[in-house]
């Protein structure tokens, strides 16, 4: 499932440091300075090119960051990358690869991922803002201007998507001011070649999450495959390995402290040029809110789930991501206080009114007033949208039903998402129902969900729905109406009837008596006005924040700094150096931890569970060739001053040569902030090279995979 996450906080950050910025592939050549500071010796016109070393060798996996590691299309990236789609895939009651990790020793071995699961490579940028806006200049409706530029984005992506292995967006830069196509290649049989068990990939566990010292081996090894005819397709034993253009070769030398290191990848989303009410809604109420709904969901899934029927299983990993945001989230309000970010954002913003009350327009004044009071407005309806659904049984049943009614439609004329290109994806998700959906445990968190989306005022909730659920009675009543839907047989109940439903015409839909098609075939009008009302809301956003921005861009050149795009899932580059840090009085973290820091840790109990063969090499001292000499032992994970957030977990860490000296895979909980306000005293925690080459040699004697690895000594 797909978390819904809370924009939190932001600020105007005004302090722009060398090692700050997710930085476009574009923009490196103009960074030449900054690079050669932090110790970087090559050509940096090379990392402006999506075509060469080694920009070509990254790749991005849908949500996560990752690398080719050899010319036979091996991909490096995180264990928690993995836990879905391949371990908990390939897992059963029988043969639970959490628990024993997992080793191919032949390619024949390698196991399939699940559906949709796929690896993306960007062959190409392009600046499209024009194509996307073409047209809209004279439309005074709000509405009609969103499905004009969506209709624009429909026509520049069919004309990009030559072939159904090519994969395209048009991606919003600045709230969407600028729009870039992105075109990828996609490929879609992507198999799981190495992962370690959980009591390493996941050591430490929720206690160690964003923390430091840090003992994790948060790695893993995947395969891309393609036709024999080098073409993409699906999972079939005749496929033949991805031969990719580059790939990286892994350090096994590794870094030192103050070594140059860059990381290349794909992070998610950051959110540091919003506006001072966002920033002073969010601090005071929004992470709050935010942090109770993730709680809220632990507690029902681990009070809910099972082992003996299989569903804690199946709700591992949305748990695992549960409490990854809960802890998170928990962390940033804590980094409000510490780092003063709301008083910080308010003087920010007090100086961007004073430059705009002086030297703006008064079109420009209008427009942010509009945008302020648009902001505040929507706001208002943040936290009851949390609660809002939360049945995959009904979400289920309403894709299906919205993906019959679009076929009524010419396909240039359908919604995004439900075109003939969207065909495929709709189908996996369907099919991941298989492995990620247990029909009892789906009950009782829509229940949970539904008790508290009624304690908001009835002009907050949607009207059929609340009365369709009868939200204004006694919640017996609700609840006893959520009882009689789910004991019911529904077609929704089998993966076979699940897919068959996915061909059915709008008609043939409405002539089923199936309690939750039923659900959505009442709930579909109402759905779709609210959609309208977000559509247009995004429309007038995203004209009211391009002035903004435009604004906001005089304001910066004006005070003699640079404005730089927030992360949104698209390739960047971020640089710096290996380097520990200080974050409280007599406290200094060091760039390193080492092996006997698992020896240390270990209590026998999850998530200090270290396996005994680990343990026993590590009190023989048992280093091989991958000891750091000033450590006196292998290097476990390090510390760096790099900028990343999430979508960069997998992420390669680079030396100055290019050579993979690590994987990015979490940051320090105190300065987790930095996703908002940039914090100098932020840190990224990479997974070593050295323990990542160690564990396959020396654990699990994978000389298979160390042979086909290119190493650097």
């Amino acid at each position: 499932m797909k978390i819904r996450l809370l924009i939190i906080l932001a600020l105007l950050n005004l302090n722009v440091f060398a090692v700050e910025g997710m930085w476009e592939p574009s923009q490196m050549g103009n960074l030449k300075k900054e690079l050669k500071n932090t110790g970087y010796s090559g050509d940096a016109d090379n990392l402006t090119d999506l075509f060469s070393f080694p920009l070509n060798a990254i790749v991005s996996l849908g949500g996560c960051s990752a690398s080719f590691v050899s010319p036979e299309g091996l991909i490096a990236t995180n264990y928690h990358c993995i836990e879905g789609s391949y371990l908990q895939f390939n897992s059963s009651e029988k043969e639970n690869l959490f628990e024993t990790g997992f080793v191919a020793r032949r390619k024949s071995e390698e196991k399939p991922s699940a559906p949709g699961s796929s690896a993306y490579v960007t062959q190409s940028i392009t600046n499209v803002t024009e194509a996307v806006l073409r047209q809209t200049e004279n439309l005074k409706d709000d509405l009609d201007r969103y499905n004009k530029i969506e209709s624009n984005k429909k026509s520049i992506i069919e004309q990009c998507e030559t072939s159904d292995e090519i994969r395209c967006n048009v991606r919003s830069f600045f709230s969407g001011e600028t729009y870039q196509l992105e075109k990828r290649l996609k490929i879609r049989d992507v198999r799981l070649v190495y992962a370690p068990p959980a009591s390493i990939g996941e050591y430490g566990g929720e206690i160690d999450n964003w923390m430091f010292p840090r003992h994790t081996g948060d790695f893993a090894l995947l395969r891309a495959y393609v036709a024999p005819d080098g073409s993409s397709k699906e999972f079939a034993k005749q496929n033949k390995p991805y031969k990719s253009k580059n790939y990286l070769k892994i350090s096994a030398k590794g870094v030192q402290e103050g070594d140059f290191v860059m990381v290349a990848g794909y992070p998610g989303t950051t959110n540091r040029l919003l506006t001072y009410n966002e920033v002073e809604f969010d601090i005071e109420e929004g992470f709050k809110g935010f942090v109770n709904f993730l709680k809220s969901g632990i507690d029902i899934m681990r009070s809910s789930t099972k082992d003996e029927d299989g569903s804690s299983l199946k709700y591992r990993g949305l748990i695992s991501g549960y409490e990854n945001y809960y802890k998170k989230i928990s962390g940033q309000i804590d980094g409000a206080e510490s780092f003063k970010v709301q008083d910080k954002a308010n003087s920010d913003w007090l100086g961007f009114i004073d430059y705009l009350n002086e030297k703006g327009s008064k079109q420009e004044k209008e427009s942010l007033g509009s945008l302020l009071s648009l902001i505040s407005d929507q706001k208002a309806e943040e936290l009851p949208n949390y609660y809002y659904g939360n049945s995959r049984m009904i979400s289920t049943a309403q894709r299906i039903y919205r993906y019959a009614y679009e076929r009524t439609k010419p396909n240039d004329q359908r919604e995004i998402g439900f075109q003939e290109r969207d065909h495929e994806n709709i189908v996996n998700g369907i099919k991941s129902l298989d492995y990620r959906l247990d029909k009892r445990v789906d009950k009782e968190i829509f229940i949970n969900r539904l008790e508290k989306y009624k304690t908001f005022d009835g002009n907050l909730r949607r009207p059929q729905f609340s009365n369709y659920f009868q939200l204004d009675a006694d919640f017996k009543k609700s609840k006893k109406i959520v009882e009689d839907i789910y004991s019911q047989k529904s077609l929704l109940d089998s993966a076979e009837d699940r897919l068959s439903l996915i061909d059915l015409s709008l008609d043939e839909l409405n002539s089923i008596k199936d309690p939750f098609i039923n659900i959505a075939r009442i709930l579909f009008d109402e759905q779709m006005e609210y959609e309208n009302i977000a559509k247009s809301e995004a429309s007038e956003k995203q004209r009211l924040k391009s002035t903004f921005i435009k604004s906001l861009r005089k304001y910066y050149k004006s005070i003699g700094k640079s404005l730089y795009s927030d992360a949104n899932g698209t390739l960047r580059i971020t640089f710096g150096n290996v380097k520990g840090v200080s974050l409280e009085d007599g406290i200094t973290y060091g760039p390193f931890t080492r092996l006997e820091g698992i020896n240390k840790k270990h209590s026998g109990e999850e998530p200090f569970d270290a396996p005994d063969k680990l343990m026993d090499l590590i009190s023989q001292k048992n280093y091989g060739r991958y000891e750091l000499e000033s450590l006196g032992s292998v290097p476990v994970n390090f510390l760096c001053d790099l900028d990343i957030t999430n979508g960069n977990s997998g992420s390669a860490t680079l030396n100055a040569k290019g050579e993979l000296v690590g994987l990015a895979f979490d940051g320090m909980l105190q300065t987790i902030i930095a996703d908002y306000k940039y914090i100098p005293e932020a840190r990224t925690i990479s997974v070593d090279s050295r323990y990542f080459l160690w564990t396959l040699e020396k654990f699990d004697e994978a000389r298979n995979i160390l042979e086909e690895l290119s190493l650097e000594y």
